[in-house]
C-alpha cells in the first residue's frame, strides 16, 4: 500500500495508478490513455506486445 491514501476497492490495480483512485475519473482516463497508446495501436498481437513490453521494463528495472 502507498502512503498516499487510496480506494480500496481497486486492491488489484498497479499502484502507479492506484495511487488516483480517489479521483476515479482522472485515473480511468489515465488508465485509458495508457491502453490506447501503448496496445492495440500496431499490427503485432496483444502478447506480442505484452512481451516487448515485460523485456523493456525488465531492462530498465521497472517494477511495473
Amino acid at each position: 500500500m502507498a502512503w498516499i491514501e487510496e480506494d480500496s476497492r481497486y486492491s488489484d490495480v498497479a499502484n502507479v495508478i492506484k495511487c488516483m483512485s480517489l479521483n476515479e475519473e482522472a485515473m480511468h482516463a489515465v488508465w485509458d490513455m495508457g491502453n490506447k497508446i501503448t496496445f492495440g495501436s500496431s499490427s503485432l498481437t496483444r502478447a506480442q506486445e505484452e512481451i516487448i513490453a515485460t523485456v523493456v521494463s525488465s531492462i530498465n528495472h521497472c517494477k511495473y
